[in-house]
Protein backbone atom coordinates (compact mmCIF):
# COMPACT_ATOMS: atom_id res chain seq x y z
CA UNK A 1 0.00 0.00 0.00
CA UNK A 2 1.14 3.72 -1.29
CA UNK A 3 2.14 6.20 1.67
CA UNK A 4 1.67 9.47 2.30
CA UNK A 5 3.67 11.58 4.79
CA UNK A 6 2.00 14.94 5.63
CA UNK A 7 2.77 17.52 8.35
CA UNK A 8 1.77 20.80 9.69
CA UNK A 9 3.97 23.02 11.57
CA UNK A 10 3.78 22.34 15.09
CA UNK A 11 2.03 25.58 17.19
CA UNK A 12 3.93 27.59 19.43
CA UNK A 13 1.84 27.26 23.04
CA UNK A 14 2.42 30.33 24.53
CA UNK A 15 -1.24 31.79 23.71
CA UNK A 16 -4.17 30.36 22.55
CA UNK A 17 -5.47 28.69 19.11
CA UNK A 18 -6.38 31.57 16.47
CA UNK A 19 -7.94 31.66 13.10
CA UNK A 20 -4.20 31.41 11.65
CA UNK A 21 -3.52 27.75 13.18
CA UNK A 22 -7.23 26.78 12.34
CA UNK A 23 -6.20 27.80 8.41
CA UNK A 24 -2.95 25.48 8.02
CA UNK A 25 -4.83 22.32 9.93
CA UNK A 26 -7.90 22.96 7.76
CA UNK A 27 -5.76 22.48 4.57
CA UNK A 28 -3.64 19.65 5.42
CA UNK A 29 -7.46 17.39 7.03
CA UNK A 30 -8.68 18.18 3.51
CA UNK A 31 -5.35 16.69 1.74
CA UNK A 32 -5.11 13.84 4.45
CA UNK A 33 -9.17 12.46 4.19
CA UNK A 34 -8.43 13.30 0.75
CA UNK A 35 -5.47 10.67 0.15
CA UNK A 36 -7.13 8.20 2.70
CA UNK A 37 -10.01 8.07 0.28
CA UNK A 38 -7.59 7.33 -2.47
CA UNK A 39 -7.20 4.07 -0.22
CA UNK A 40 -3.29 5.64 0.42
CA UNK A 41 -1.74 4.75 3.67
CA UNK A 42 -1.38 8.69 5.72
CA UNK A 43 0.11 9.61 8.76
CA UNK A 44 -1.04 13.11 9.27
CA UNK A 45 1.01 14.65 12.20
CA UNK A 46 0.85 17.92 13.86
CA UNK A 47 1.45 19.08 17.06
CA UNK A 48 2.55 21.71 19.78
CA UNK A 49 6.03 23.58 20.37
CA UNK A 50 6.41 23.94 24.18
CA UNK A 51 10.26 24.96 24.78
CA UNK A 52 11.98 28.51 24.97
CA UNK A 53 11.87 31.42 26.49
CA UNK A 54 8.87 33.27 25.30
CA UNK A 55 7.10 30.64 27.16
CA UNK A 56 8.97 30.31 29.83
CA UNK A 57 8.17 34.14 30.20
CA UNK A 58 4.40 33.81 29.51
CA UNK A 59 4.58 31.03 32.78
CA UNK A 60 5.52 33.10 34.70
CA UNK A 61 3.04 35.67 33.83
CA UNK A 62 0.15 33.35 34.38
CA UNK A 63 1.89 32.34 37.65
CA UNK A 64 2.53 28.68 36.80
CA UNK A 65 5.72 26.41 36.44
CA UNK A 66 6.24 25.85 32.70
CA UNK A 67 4.86 22.49 32.84
CA UNK A 68 1.78 23.09 34.12
CA UNK A 69 1.04 25.70 31.95
CA UNK A 70 2.02 24.17 28.26
CA UNK A 71 -0.08 21.63 29.19
CA UNK A 72 -2.92 23.27 29.61
CA UNK A 73 -2.40 25.13 26.46
CA UNK A 74 -2.20 22.13 24.62
CA UNK A 75 -5.26 21.12 25.93
CA UNK A 76 -7.02 24.47 24.40
CA UNK A 77 -5.15 23.36 21.01
CA UNK A 78 -6.64 19.62 20.92
CA UNK A 79 -10.11 20.74 21.62
CA UNK A 80 -9.97 23.15 19.10
CA UNK A 81 -8.66 20.71 16.26
CA UNK A 82 -11.45 18.09 17.61
CA UNK A 83 -14.08 20.93 16.89
CA UNK A 84 -13.04 21.24 13.79
CA UNK A 85 -13.30 17.69 12.34
CA UNK A 86 -9.11 17.77 12.54
CA UNK A 87 -8.34 13.68 11.84
CA UNK A 88 -4.67 13.76 12.55
CA UNK A 89 -3.30 10.54 12.95
CA UNK A 90 -0.45 11.84 15.35
CA UNK A 91 0.36 14.70 17.77
CA UNK A 92 3.18 15.08 18.75
CA UNK A 93 4.03 17.20 22.26
CA UNK A 94 7.93 18.49 22.12
CA UNK A 95 7.64 18.29 26.32
CA UNK A 96 7.12 14.42 25.74
CA UNK A 97 10.58 12.23 27.03
CA UNK A 98 10.36 10.07 23.74
CA UNK A 99 10.05 13.17 21.74
CA UNK A 100 12.68 14.75 23.94
CA UNK A 101 15.45 11.78 23.97
CA UNK A 102 15.33 11.53 20.39
CA UNK A 103 16.12 14.97 19.93
CA UNK A 104 19.59 14.46 21.81
CA UNK A 105 19.80 11.22 20.18
CA UNK A 106 20.01 13.10 16.76
CA UNK A 107 22.27 16.16 18.30
CA UNK A 108 24.86 13.31 19.31
CA UNK A 109 24.54 12.05 15.90
CA UNK A 110 25.38 15.77 14.58
CA UNK A 111 28.28 16.07 16.74
CA UNK A 112 29.85 12.93 16.03
CA UNK A 113 29.41 14.22 12.49
CA UNK A 114 31.87 17.29 13.39
CA UNK A 115 29.51 19.67 12.18
CA UNK A 116 28.81 21.07 15.87
CA UNK A 117 31.59 23.51 17.58
CA UNK A 118 31.49 25.53 20.78
CA UNK A 119 31.53 29.43 20.68
CA UNK A 120 30.11 32.73 21.52
CA UNK A 121 27.31 34.81 20.10
CA UNK A 122 26.88 37.86 19.88
CA UNK A 123 24.03 39.78 18.40
CA UNK A 124 19.99 40.80 18.58
CA UNK A 125 17.36 37.89 20.08
CA UNK A 126 13.66 38.55 19.36
CA UNK A 127 11.80 37.06 21.88
CA UNK A 128 9.06 36.66 20.10
CA UNK A 129 10.77 34.63 17.21
CA UNK A 130 12.36 32.94 18.99
CA UNK A 131 15.16 33.37 17.10
CA UNK A 132 18.89 35.63 16.52
CA UNK A 133 18.61 38.17 14.00
CA UNK A 134 21.56 39.96 11.55
CA UNK A 135 21.21 43.92 12.05
CA UNK A 136 20.22 43.89 8.09
CA UNK A 137 17.27 41.93 9.16
CA UNK A 138 16.11 44.55 11.69
CA UNK A 139 14.00 47.52 11.25
CA UNK A 140 15.71 50.40 13.08
CA UNK A 141 16.82 47.67 15.53
CA UNK A 142 13.19 46.50 15.92
CA UNK A 143 12.20 42.93 14.86
CA UNK A 144 10.24 43.70 11.34
CA UNK A 145 7.26 40.49 12.51
CA UNK A 146 7.05 41.13 16.21
CA UNK A 147 7.90 45.48 15.67
CA UNK A 148 9.55 44.77 19.27
CA UNK A 149 13.66 46.01 19.96
CA UNK A 150 15.49 43.12 20.10
CA UNK A 151 17.35 42.00 22.75
CA UNK A 152 21.54 42.59 22.51
CA UNK A 153 22.63 39.33 23.78
CA UNK A 154 26.39 37.47 24.05
CA UNK A 155 26.51 33.89 25.46
CA UNK A 156 28.64 30.75 25.15
CA UNK A 157 26.23 28.61 22.47
CA UNK A 158 27.15 25.80 20.25
CA UNK A 159 27.31 26.14 16.55
CA UNK A 160 25.96 24.42 13.71
CA UNK A 161 27.83 24.15 10.68
CA UNK A 162 25.06 25.61 8.10
CA UNK A 163 27.14 27.54 6.11
CA UNK A 164 29.08 24.12 4.96
CA UNK A 165 25.85 23.36 3.18
CA UNK A 166 25.15 26.84 1.47
CA UNK A 167 25.56 25.18 -2.79
CA UNK A 168 24.14 21.98 -1.49
CA UNK A 169 21.22 23.21 -0.51
CA UNK A 170 21.03 25.71 -3.46
CA UNK A 171 21.69 23.24 -6.19
CA UNK A 172 19.25 21.16 -3.95
CA UNK A 173 16.54 23.31 -4.45
CA UNK A 174 17.38 24.89 -7.36
CA UNK A 175 17.07 21.30 -9.29
CA UNK A 176 13.53 20.43 -7.77
CA UNK A 177 14.74 17.40 -6.07
CA UNK A 178 13.21 19.53 -2.91
CA UNK A 179 10.21 21.16 -3.99
CA UNK A 180 9.34 24.34 -2.76
CA UNK A 181 5.82 25.80 -3.44
CA UNK A 182 4.26 28.13 -4.33
CA UNK A 183 7.22 29.66 -6.57
CA UNK A 184 7.06 32.81 -5.09
CA UNK A 185 8.85 31.10 -2.15
CA UNK A 186 11.22 28.87 -3.90
CA UNK A 187 12.44 32.00 -5.63
CA UNK A 188 12.62 33.78 -2.01
CA UNK A 189 14.74 31.01 -0.74
CA UNK A 190 16.98 30.72 -4.16
CA UNK A 191 17.35 34.82 -4.43
CA UNK A 192 18.63 34.43 -0.21
CA UNK A 193 21.24 31.46 -0.95
CA UNK A 194 22.81 33.28 -4.17
CA UNK A 195 22.65 36.94 -2.17
CA UNK A 196 23.62 35.72 1.47
CA UNK A 197 26.69 33.87 2.49
CA UNK A 198 24.99 31.74 5.21
CA UNK A 199 26.04 31.93 8.39
CA UNK A 200 26.88 29.24 11.14
CA UNK A 201 23.89 29.14 13.42
CA UNK A 202 23.21 28.54 17.44
CA UNK A 203 22.08 25.09 18.51
CA UNK A 204 21.84 26.20 21.84
CA UNK A 205 21.12 28.46 24.49
CA UNK A 206 23.21 28.80 27.98
CA UNK A 207 20.40 31.40 29.63
CA UNK A 208 17.60 29.34 28.72
CA UNK A 209 16.76 26.78 31.21
CA UNK A 210 13.14 25.83 30.07
CA UNK A 211 14.15 23.31 26.85
CA UNK A 212 15.69 19.62 26.35
CA UNK A 213 18.91 19.73 27.66
CA UNK A 214 22.26 19.14 25.42
CA UNK A 215 23.24 15.67 26.34
CA UNK A 216 27.18 16.47 26.42
CA UNK A 217 26.54 19.82 28.41
CA UNK A 218 23.91 19.73 30.51
CA UNK A 219 24.85 23.63 31.08
CA UNK A 220 23.01 24.20 28.07
CA UNK A 221 19.44 23.48 26.47
CA UNK A 222 19.08 22.95 22.77
CA UNK A 223 18.10 25.56 20.82
CA UNK A 224 14.09 25.56 20.54
CA UNK A 225 13.80 25.60 17.03
CA UNK A 226 16.16 22.83 16.51
CA UNK A 227 14.00 20.91 18.84
CA UNK A 228 10.73 21.90 17.02
CA UNK A 229 12.46 21.00 13.74
CA UNK A 230 13.38 17.10 14.74
CA UNK A 231 9.11 16.57 15.93
CA UNK A 232 9.27 15.57 11.78
CA UNK A 233 11.39 12.96 12.69
CA UNK A 234 9.99 11.36 16.09
CA UNK A 235 6.39 11.13 15.95
CA UNK A 236 5.15 7.85 16.34
CA UNK A 237 6.26 5.68 13.29
CA UNK A 238 7.09 8.92 11.12
CA UNK A 239 10.75 7.86 10.57
CA UNK A 240 8.66 4.60 9.21
CA UNK A 241 7.39 7.37 6.88
CA UNK A 242 10.28 9.43 6.27
CA UNK A 243 10.74 11.39 3.95
CA UNK A 244 7.61 13.42 4.43
CA UNK A 245 5.81 13.90 1.11
CA UNK A 246 4.76 17.55 2.50
CA UNK A 247 5.59 19.59 5.00
CA UNK A 248 2.59 22.54 5.38
CA UNK A 249 3.80 25.47 7.28
CA UNK A 250 3.00 29.22 7.49
CA UNK A 251 5.61 31.80 4.66
CA UNK A 252 7.42 33.49 8.10
CA UNK A 253 9.29 29.94 8.83
CA UNK A 254 10.03 28.94 5.38
CA UNK A 255 13.69 29.45 5.96
CA UNK A 256 14.18 27.16 9.27
CA UNK A 257 12.33 24.91 6.68
CA UNK A 258 13.76 25.24 3.29
CA UNK A 259 17.67 25.66 4.54
CA UNK A 260 18.31 24.83 8.50
CA UNK A 261 16.22 21.61 8.53
CA UNK A 262 17.67 20.21 5.02
CA UNK A 263 21.49 21.12 5.91
CA UNK A 264 20.53 19.46 9.39
CA UNK A 265 19.16 16.33 7.82
CA UNK A 266 22.19 16.19 4.76
CA UNK A 267 24.46 16.22 7.87
CA UNK A 268 22.95 13.32 9.50
CA UNK A 269 22.52 11.43 5.64
CA UNK A 270 19.06 11.39 6.02
CA UNK A 271 16.18 11.76 3.11
CA UNK A 272 15.19 15.42 2.37
CA UNK A 273 11.24 16.15 2.44
CA UNK A 274 9.78 15.81 -1.00
CA UNK A 275 7.79 19.08 -0.58
CA UNK A 276 7.62 22.32 1.60
CA UNK A 277 4.63 24.68 0.91
CA UNK A 278 4.43 27.70 2.33
CA UNK A 279 0.67 29.41 2.95
CA UNK A 280 0.49 33.07 3.40
CA UNK A 281 -0.63 34.89 6.36
CA UNK A 282 -4.50 35.46 7.54
CA UNK A 283 -4.63 39.21 8.19
CA UNK A 284 -7.78 41.07 9.96
CA UNK A 285 -8.58 44.47 8.62
CA UNK A 286 -4.93 44.31 7.07
CA UNK A 287 -3.59 43.97 10.38
CA UNK A 288 -1.67 40.47 11.62
CA UNK A 289 -3.90 39.00 14.45
CA UNK A 290 -2.73 40.74 17.83
CA UNK A 291 -3.55 39.98 20.98
CA UNK A 292 -2.66 43.50 21.63
CA UNK A 293 -4.32 44.74 19.10
CA UNK A 294 -7.51 42.76 20.08
CA UNK A 295 -8.01 41.26 16.47
CA UNK A 296 -7.39 37.61 17.57
CA UNK A 297 -10.44 35.79 15.70
CA UNK A 298 -10.96 32.40 18.29
CA UNK A 299 -11.71 29.19 15.68
CA UNK A 300 -13.84 27.76 19.04
CA UNK A 301 -16.55 30.85 18.65
CA UNK A 302 -16.58 30.88 14.87
CA UNK A 303 -17.58 26.99 14.86
CA UNK A 304 -19.98 27.28 18.13
CA UNK A 305 -22.15 29.99 15.52
CA UNK A 306 -21.64 28.17 12.20
CA UNK A 307 -20.47 25.25 12.85
CA UNK A 308 -17.28 23.31 11.86
CA UNK A 309 -18.01 22.94 7.73
CA UNK A 310 -18.78 26.23 7.13
CA UNK A 311 -15.53 27.42 8.87
CA UNK A 312 -13.32 24.75 6.58
CA UNK A 313 -15.60 26.10 3.97
CA UNK A 314 -14.83 30.07 4.26
CA UNK A 315 -11.04 29.51 4.72
CA UNK A 316 -11.00 27.48 2.10
CA UNK A 317 -12.77 29.10 -0.23
CA UNK A 318 -12.36 32.78 0.75
CA UNK A 319 -8.60 32.63 0.30
CA UNK A 320 -6.07 31.09 -2.81
CA UNK A 321 -3.74 28.73 -0.27
CA UNK A 322 -0.30 30.35 -0.78
CA UNK A 323 -1.61 33.87 -0.88
CA UNK A 324 -1.79 36.36 1.81
CA UNK A 325 -5.71 36.95 3.04
CA UNK A 326 -7.94 39.61 5.06
CA UNK A 327 -10.51 37.72 7.20
CA UNK A 328 -13.83 39.19 7.61
CA UNK A 329 -16.49 38.33 9.63
CA UNK A 330 -18.80 39.70 7.14
CA UNK A 331 -17.75 37.71 4.27
CA UNK A 332 -18.19 34.87 6.45
CA UNK A 333 -21.98 35.87 7.00
CA UNK A 334 -22.75 36.66 3.67
CA UNK A 335 -20.80 33.09 2.71
CA UNK A 336 -22.61 31.54 4.77
CA UNK A 337 -25.74 32.85 3.55
CA UNK A 338 -25.11 32.45 -0.21
CA UNK A 339 -23.03 30.02 -0.95
CA UNK A 340 -24.13 27.23 2.04
CA UNK A 341 -27.64 27.50 3.20
CA UNK A 342 -28.96 28.98 -0.56
CA UNK A 343 -26.84 27.21 -2.93
CA UNK A 344 -26.47 24.02 -1.26
CA UNK A 345 -28.76 23.85 1.21
CA UNK A 346 -31.55 24.79 -0.65
CA UNK A 347 -30.40 22.57 -3.67
CA UNK A 348 -30.77 19.43 -1.42
CA UNK A 349 -34.06 20.88 0.02
CA UNK A 350 -36.06 21.67 -3.12
CA UNK A 351 -34.98 18.29 -4.86
CA UNK A 352 -35.51 15.83 -2.04
CA UNK A 353 -39.04 17.50 -1.07
CA UNK A 354 -40.30 17.26 -4.74
CA UNK A 355 -38.53 13.57 -4.69
CA UNK A 356 -40.76 13.24 -1.76
CA UNK A 357 -43.83 15.06 -3.04
CA UNK A 358 -43.91 12.93 -6.30
CA UNK A 359 -42.94 9.71 -5.03
CA UNK A 360 -40.05 9.42 -7.42
CA UNK A 361 -37.95 6.26 -7.21
CA UNK A 362 -34.45 7.43 -6.68
CA UNK A 363 -32.48 5.11 -9.08
CA UNK A 364 -29.39 7.58 -8.95
CA UNK A 365 -26.06 6.30 -8.35
CA UNK A 366 -22.68 8.50 -7.82
CA UNK A 367 -19.92 7.19 -6.21
CA UNK A 368 -17.33 9.38 -8.24
CA UNK A 369 -15.94 12.55 -6.96
CA UNK A 370 -16.00 15.53 -9.79
CA UNK A 371 -13.05 15.32 -12.67
CA UNK A 372 -10.48 18.04 -12.30
CA UNK A 373 -11.07 18.52 -8.65
CA UNK A 374 -9.27 15.99 -7.55
CA UNK A 375 -6.01 17.27 -8.98
CA UNK A 376 -6.70 20.83 -7.77
CA UNK A 377 -6.70 19.21 -4.04
CA UNK A 378 -3.16 17.24 -4.78
CA UNK A 379 -1.95 20.76 -6.22
CA UNK A 380 -3.22 23.05 -2.79
CA UNK A 381 -5.65 24.29 -5.25
CA UNK A 382 -8.52 24.78 -3.14
CA UNK A 383 -10.57 27.57 -3.56
CA UNK A 384 -10.42 26.31 -7.31
CA UNK A 385 -11.76 23.31 -6.56
CA UNK A 386 -14.11 24.75 -4.23
CA UNK A 387 -14.82 26.99 -7.77
CA UNK A 388 -15.52 24.16 -9.43
CA UNK A 389 -18.44 22.49 -6.75
CA UNK A 390 -19.84 25.18 -6.89
CA UNK A 391 -20.33 25.39 -10.50
CA UNK A 392 -22.03 22.57 -10.18
CA UNK A 393 -23.88 23.52 -7.28
CA UNK A 394 -25.27 26.71 -8.72
CA UNK A 395 -25.63 25.07 -12.15
CA UNK A 396 -28.31 22.82 -10.91
CA UNK A 397 -30.28 25.28 -9.43
CA UNK A 398 -30.75 27.30 -12.42
CA UNK A 399 -31.69 24.17 -14.53
CA UNK A 400 -33.88 23.69 -11.86
CA UNK A 401 -35.39 27.17 -11.97
CA UNK A 402 -35.69 26.71 -16.10
CA UNK A 403 -36.90 23.19 -16.24
CA UNK A 404 -39.68 23.99 -13.36
CA UNK A 405 -40.66 20.32 -12.50
CA UNK A 406 -43.48 21.13 -10.80
CA UNK A 407 -45.37 22.04 -13.85
CA UNK A 408 -43.47 18.85 -15.82
CA UNK A 409 -45.43 16.88 -13.01
CA UNK A 410 -48.70 17.56 -14.22
CA UNK A 411 -48.01 16.32 -18.08
CA UNK A 412 -45.12 13.87 -17.46
CA UNK A 413 -44.45 12.04 -14.42
CA UNK A 414 -42.17 9.92 -16.24
CA UNK A 415 -39.90 12.74 -17.61
CA UNK A 416 -39.97 13.93 -13.92
CA UNK A 417 -38.79 11.27 -12.49
CA UNK A 418 -36.23 10.98 -15.01
CA UNK A 419 -34.78 15.07 -14.57
CA UNK A 420 -35.38 14.64 -10.49
CA UNK A 421 -33.11 11.54 -10.88
CA UNK A 422 -30.44 13.60 -12.83
CA UNK A 423 -30.79 16.32 -9.99
CA UNK A 424 -30.22 13.45 -7.29
CA UNK A 425 -26.94 12.29 -9.14
CA UNK A 426 -25.94 16.12 -9.04
CA UNK A 427 -25.93 16.29 -5.56
CA UNK A 428 -24.21 12.95 -4.85
CA UNK A 429 -21.64 14.23 -6.95
CA UNK A 430 -21.41 17.24 -4.91
CA UNK A 431 -21.47 15.46 -1.66
CA UNK A 432 -18.71 13.00 -2.08
CA UNK A 433 -16.59 15.62 -3.97
CA UNK A 434 -17.03 18.23 -1.03
CA UNK A 435 -16.24 14.43 2.02
CA UNK A 436 -12.61 16.25 2.17
CA UNK A 437 -13.82 19.47 2.66
CA UNK A 438 -17.25 19.25 4.45
CA UNK A 439 -16.92 15.59 6.28
CA UNK A 440 -19.91 16.38 8.48
CA UNK A 441 -22.24 17.56 4.97
CA UNK A 442 -21.09 15.45 3.03
CA UNK A 443 -22.21 12.85 5.54
CA UNK A 444 -25.44 14.62 5.81
CA UNK A 445 -27.08 14.90 2.12
CA UNK A 446 -25.71 11.45 1.64
CA UNK A 447 -28.15 10.75 4.63
CA UNK A 448 -30.86 12.52 3.48
CA UNK A 449 -30.56 11.33 -0.16
CA UNK A 450 -31.37 7.89 1.41
CA UNK A 451 -33.89 8.61 4.03
CA UNK A 452 -35.58 11.64 2.74
CA UNK A 453 -35.30 12.34 5.84
CA UNK A 454 -35.36 16.09 4.68
CA UNK A 455 -34.28 19.20 7.32
CA UNK A 456 -32.19 22.15 6.88
CA UNK A 457 -28.31 20.94 6.43
CA UNK A 458 -27.01 24.89 7.30
CA UNK A 459 -28.71 26.60 10.62
CA UNK A 460 -26.77 28.93 12.86
CA UNK A 461 -26.83 28.21 16.24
Amino acid sequence: MKKFYLTTAIDYVNNLPHIGHAYEKIAADVLARYWRSKKIKVLFQTGTDEHGLKIAKAAKAAKKSPAEFVSQMVSKFEQSWKNLDISYDNFVRTTNPGHQKKVQDYLIKLQKARVIYRGVYSGFYCIGCEEYKTESELEQGRCPIHKKTCEKVSEAVYFFQLSKYQKQIYEIIKSGKLKIEPESRCNEVLSFLKKEKLKDIAISRSRVSWGIPLPWDKKHTIYVWVDALFNYLTGNHSQEYWPADLHIIGKDIIRFHGIIWPAMLLALKLPLPKKIFAHGYLTVSGEKMSKSLGNVIDPDKLVEKYGADAVRYFLLREFSFGADGDFSLARLEERYRADLANDLGNLVQRVLKMVQKYHVKIIAKNNQGLTGVEKDIENLKFKTALDKIWDIVITANQKIDQAEPWNIAKKDPKKLAQFLNQMVSRIILVANTLAPFMPETSKEISIQVQTLKIKPIFAKK
